[in-house]
């Protein structure tokens, strides 16, 4: 009977191999009981990760390809082998000399994103989708064969990539190659936490940096600014000392921006929160960019529906984030243009919406709108919307985006309303 008939996964058991499984790292060495069969096995385990012994036959004489020599049977080794690879949370696959599978357990399917049938014994791993890196593997290790230890493989799919940690073992047998066990693990979380830890390490280095250098600047940029403010008051508007003085009251204000969005980004952040209004946070975000509404000719709307449910906030803050929003709103929105602040509630939550006229948001795969220093606005820094999403979620709320049927882009804030008591 040859190796591809046998089937050991928990789709179907058509025969009972003869085999040793003796798999997976932490399973402490332990003798069977002495009972006098063929196989007069051992499982043996270790503590080195991703370590497993491979298959051993009982029948000597038996080839791993072909033949139809009869195998000693062992339904007792069988049921429990198969038990424990079962019940292992990293994936086992197993193929032959050929590229066939002899069998895969459930955590090979899970990680693998393929469904039992997919990974059915008999069938060519070259000729399952997705799988690409294992095939490419196992040439390798028919080309040259030893084991490989520790090795990261990258699936791509519809879902994304996935990041393998995989160990492949050569199976034992009468031939120089003979198949290969995989044992393989899901890496692509821990590799996102490493990514985002450096990425939350390099931002504080910056941080530090910029918050020195910054506040630095902060004070001979309020005096340029006031002596800018000071010609312009004193000069004709006609004369090009006023026009020059205008250029650099406006660059002047800009930087002090920039700078108080450094500021604010790198500081230690704290909530102050109280029971706030929505219709005051909406009203003093309409406030605050106003001036800059009426600098670009754009129409700035409020509108709120009544009554709204308090809610526990720092309302300064929730102020900032919303009127980020709306700046953005107003820079991208064209001349005669109308940006709407809407303030509704919705069961439990108080939501703010901003719409827009301007040309949408369009953004590639890999883009995170909320990320600091990214930014689509020609001159933007990248840290508005940044912190608009800290603020929001520090308040333990959500905030989302999309585009409107009619043109223009809108975004949500949703908080939680007040609770009972709180």
């Amino acid at each position: 009977m040859g190796l591809s008939n046998l089937r050991i996964s928990p789709c179907r058991l058509e025969r009972t191999p003869v085999f040793v499984i003796l798999a997976n790292a932490g399973i402490q060495e332990r003798e069977r009981t002495n009972r006098e069969n063929s196989l007069g096995s051992r499982v043996r385990g270790n503590d080195v990760g991703f370590s497993c012994n491979l298959w051993r036959f009982a029948d000597k004489g038996t080839s791993l390809k072909g033949g139809d020599q009869p195998m000693v049977q062992d339904s007792d080794n069988a049921s429990i082998h198969h038990q424990i690879i079962s019940s292992l949370t990293s994936g086992v696959l197993t193929v032959d000399a050929t590229g066939e599978i002899i069998t895969a357990n459930p955590a090979a399917w899970r990680h693998l994103n393929l469904t039992c049938d997919a990974l059915e014994p008999g069938t060519a791993l070259d000729q399952i989708d997705n799988v690409g890196p294992l095939a490419d593997l196992l040439e390798e290790m028919r080309e040259a064969p030893q084991n490989v230890s520790r090795r990261e493989l990258v699936l791509h799919s519809e879902e994304g990539p996935k990041v393998l940690g995989i160990t492949a073992s050569l199976l034992q047998g009468a031939a120089p190659f003979n198949g290969v066990i995989f044992l393989f693990i899901d890496l692509t979380e821990l590799r996102r936490l490493k990514k985002n830890a450096e990425l939350n390490r390099q931002l504080a280095q910056i941080g530090e940096l910029t918050a020195g250098v910054v506040h630095e600047l902060r004070n001979p940029l309020t005096v340029i600014s006031g002596m800018a403010e000071l010609i312009l008051r004193k000069s004709d508007p006609e004369d090009d000392a006023h026009k020059k003085a205008d250029t650099i009251h406006s660059e002047a204000k800009q930087m002090e921006t920039l700078v108080a969005q450094f500021l604010t980004f790198a500081k230690p952040f704290e909530l102050k929160q109280t029971v706030c209004e929505p219709m005051e946070i909406a009203k003093r975000s309409t406030d605050l960019t106003a001036p800059l509404a009426v600098d670009h000719d754009v129409t700035l709307k409020r509108h709120e529906d009544a009554p709204l449910p308090t809610i526990l906030a720092d309302a300064q803050k929730m102020a900032q984030a919303v009127s980020n929003i709306l700046r953005n709103a107003i820079e991208v929105s064209p001349k005669n243009g109308t940006v709407t602040l809407r303030t509704t509630a919705h069961g439990s939550t108080v939501c703010f919406r901003i719409d827009d006229e301007g040309p949408g948001i369009h953004l590639k795969e890999d883009d995170d709108l909320f990320s600091a220093f990214f930014s689509q606005k020609e001159g933007g820094t990248g840290l508005g919307l940044s912190i608009t999403h800290r603020i929001v979620t520090a308040h333990e709320g959500a905030i989302t985006y999309g585009n409107n049927d009619a043109g223009g882009a809108f975004f949500e804030i949703s908080l939680p309303t007040e609770l009972p008591g709180a």
